[in-house]
């Protein structure tokens, strides 16, 4: 099948687009890609928006309750909702070596699941997705509305093709069984 990215603001890295085109050779779906590389304001944005969100929700009221690095996390919530101050402590982080998300190496990008017109996936696709994901080696991380994927490592094509058949005889056994 075929993946898109939600609009021309979505920036990928080669590696990024060379996993998202053997992805789409053994999905039976499409899929959007929401984000992917952030500037630090951009992060902070989504930082804040994810803060917005925990307290609209009452699902939890610290931005630590969602990154591993728990200090960086307090630091930039502590600017909250100054998205321009967060940004401020984001790039000093960065200065030292350190990252609250891999977005910010433009080596991370989002899949939608649910929300928006385009691509919504039922929970089958999800688990299939998740498992086409981890088989070509990314790091997956599933969130509310969409799932989270790292890529730690370069794409290598001739270390795919070895799995690529057992990958798709598990996603077509997973269709057989759900029909």
């Amino acid at each position: 099948m075929t993946w898109a990215i939600k609009n021309s603001g979505v920036q990928l890295s080669d590696n990024s687009k060379a996993y998202l085109d053997e992805l789409a050779k053994i999905l039976p779906f499409n899929i959007t890609i929401t984000d992917g590389f952030r500037t630090p304001l951009q992060q902070a944005v989504q930082m804040g928006e994810t803060r917005q969100e925990q307290i609209f929700n009452g699902s939890g009221e610290n931005l630590d309750d969602v990154y591993r690095d728990k200090e960086q996390a307090r630091a930039i919530q502590a600017k909250w909702p100054d998205t321009q101050a967060m940004s401020v402590v984001i790039k000093s982080y960065i200065a030292q070596g350190k990252y609250i998300s891999r977005h910010l190496l433009n080596d991370a990008f989002d899949i939608r699941t649910i929300g928006g017109t385009n691509n919504q996936l039922d929970s089958s696709q999800v688990s299939q997705l998740v498992t086409a994901l981890k088989e070509i080696g990314l790091k997956v991380v599933e969130e509310r509305d969409h799932v989270h994927v790292e890529v730690l490592k370069a794409f290598d094509p001739s270390q795919k093709k070895s799995n690529l058949l057992l990958i798709a005889i598990g996603i077509g056994l997973a269709l057989w069984t759900i029909s």
